[in-house]
């Protein structure tokens, strides 16, 4: 199906500008005498360039703390109208110490903002920033001077919603005027994102993420994901779980093919750092909270995320990365795919299981083409291209142990007990399970290809494989599945002495892969044939030529064995190994 993502953001957006809902224990939040109505950037408030306030108001006022906030935003204009007065570090300097004599005020700075207009706020605080160090090498008291400038900024904005005076519209209208988006070579708008949006409260925090899905395109979508990931964890799945599917799909999409590097001010700054790079992006962290268990008891772990936000998160990454673009920016995250290979650990066996109920439940034996792109591109991802994440070889051990569980019982459970295990017969089992293993073993050779030059990189593919074989007696694990039997096939070397056959497993042992890889290379063995010995083994030695004597499976064209369903499973995915 063709997304409009256009269309989808508005639709978000539209979804998260409505009054927030809040938890149904939660009472109503009552207005305070304190809170307004008005919108600070009101047409009505604010100054133009060549009103008599401004053109006789002077510079004098600009920087003067004690003048009314009206009179500051005139004077502040003048200045920057007038040629000899125009230089940005002076209006930076004045703006910067009127925020900071009345961040607590809310209707001097409601006075203030609404009369220089939002354009004229946007622009000017990203001057505070870029102008608080010009020049510097770096040094502590710049460092300082920095954050003391990011704190104001946001104590101010703080204030002016505690107040009531910055709605919805008026964020809106300075995120765009704020103009964040780094493709113009606004290369220091992006602090405004990491530094003070993402430190602010959590109602200014809310403002500005609804503003940044407003835009609807994939920078802001990426600007939105970093301020969520930083919110409180509840608001995260309040925010999250008012999404559709479609629409998650969208955000998550948009939020990482967005993602883009920025400079850090912090390094900046501080040590005169121009070269180090903050991500702005949070889908990694999202990933992460999902992740997450609170410890309530030394016993009891309660989820983050509530399981169905988990697989719904799971699925629009998956999705994702169908996307060659991102998958290929996503490749050198090592965080990322620390958290997806986590995550699919969890939604694995139902990832797929859902895939098969939606092809028609009992007689489903179809994936679907977009379930075995989105499967490819996860264990391609997680397990198949280095930097490898922590948790590949946790998971490529639950795919075999998964793999395994579904070929004994196929070979060996009569079909009435099948059926009632898995939900459907083995018949459409096996043409599923064909699928399954043929999408693994097509992942693993695009990796191996991808890397087929690089032996270290190729070593490092193989190292959690390698450890689903037993080396101390040169077979496979007692629980290994298919995975780990082609493996230790593959390092029986038929034809190779027994020191060679030895010294493979002891490097492999030793953690030498890449000299392993060698060395079996040396010998005859080509890992990037791994899926064609999968295949000979699930044919020849695991699955029954008919089902018989435990029945027989009716295909579409009569009776079926369970070995050529799985074989026409296996043939369905293009370009698998051992089949073409």
């Amino acid at each position: 199906m063709t997304i409009n993502f256009q269309d989808i953001a508005t639709s978000i957006a539209n979804t998260l500008l409505a009054p927030l809902r809040l938890p149904t224990e939660a009472p109503p939040v009552a207005p305070t005498d304190e809170q307004g109505s008005a919108p600070l950037f009101d047409d009505a408030a604010r100054l133009e360039d060549r009103s008599e306030e401004v053109l006789f108001a002077g510079n004098y006022a600009a920087a003067d703390t004690e003048a009314s906030g009206r009179d500051a935003a005139a004077s502040l204009i003048h200045m920057g109208n007038n040629s000899l007065g125009s230089d940005k570090s002076a209006q930076a300097h004045a703006f910067n110490q009127q925020i900071e004599a009345h961040k607590d005020d809310p209707e001097w700075l409601a006075e203030y903002f609404g009369a220089l207009g939002e354009d004229r706020v946007g622009e000017l605080m990203r001057l505070s920033i870029t102008e608080t160090a010009i020049g510097s090498s770096g040094s502590p008291d710049d460092l300082a001077r920095y954050q003391n400038t990011v704190d104001n900024l946001r104590t101010a904005l703080d204030t002016l919603e505690k107040s009531g005076n910055l709605t919805q519209e008026d964020m809106t209208a300075l995120y765009k005027s704020l103009d964040l988006d780094t493709s113009d070579g606004n290369v220091f708008g992006a602090t405004l994102v990491s530094d003070l949006f993402a430190n602010s409260s959590q109602a200014v925090k809310e403002l500005f993420f609804n503003a940044a899905m407003a835009e609807g395109n994939d920078t802001s979508a990426a600007i939105a994901s970093h301020v969520l990931a930083s919110m409180p964890v509840e608001d995260q799945v309040r925010i999250l779980d008012a999404m559709s599917q479609e629409e998650l799909d969208s955000f998550v999409e948009m939020a990482m093919r967005g993602q883009f590097e920025a400079p850090d001010m912090e390094k900046w700054y501080g040590e005169g750092d121009t070269q180090s790079r903050v991500t702005i992006g949070g889908i990694s962290d999202i990933l992460a909270n999902a992740n997450n268990e609170t410890y309530y008891h030394p016993e009891v772990a309660v989820p983050d995320y509530p399981p169905h936000l988990q697989t719904a998160l799971f699925d629009a990454t998956a999705s994702a990365l169908t996307n060659q673009d991102i998958f290929d920016k996503f490749t050198d995250d090592v965080q990322f795919k620390e958290e997806l290979a986590q995550l699919t650990l969890k939604e694995h066996d139902g990832f797929l299981d859902r895939a098969l109920d939606a092809d028609g439940g009992t007689n489903g034996e179809d994936l679907g083409s977009d379930t075995r792109a989105e499967y490819s591109k996860v264990l391609e991802m997680t397990l198949f291209t280095p930097p490898l994440p922590d948790s590949a070889e946790d998971l490529v051990r639950h795919i075999d142990d998964r793999f395994n569980e579904i070929g004994e019982d196929l070979a060996n459970m009569d079909d009435a007990a099948f059926e009632e295990k898995y939900g459907r017969n083995r018949g459409a089992m096996a043409g599923a399970f064909g699928q399954m293993t043929g999408v693994f073993f097509e992942a693993l050779d695009s990796g191996l290809t991808r890397v087929e030059n690089d032996a270290d990189k190729a070593a490092e593919i193989m190292d959690p494989l390698f450890k689903l074989v037993d080396f101390g007696i040169g077979q496979g694990l007692g629980k290994a599945g298919p995975i780990g039997a082609v493996l230790t096939k593959a390092l029986n070397l038929s034809g190779a002495s027994a020191a060679v056959k030895s010294e493979v497993k002891e490097l492999i042992r030793e953690g030498h892969i890449s000299e392993a890889i060698q060395l079996m290379k040396d010998n005859g063995v080509d890992l990037s044939e791994l899926g064609e010995g999968l295949y000979e083994h699930m044919h020849d030695d695991v699955l029954p030529n008919r089902t018989a004597p435990n029945g027989t499976y009716q295909g579409e064209h009569g009776d079926v064995s369970i070995k050529d369903a799985w074989q026409n499973g296996y043939d369905f995915v293009e370009g698998a190994p051992g089949t073409n």
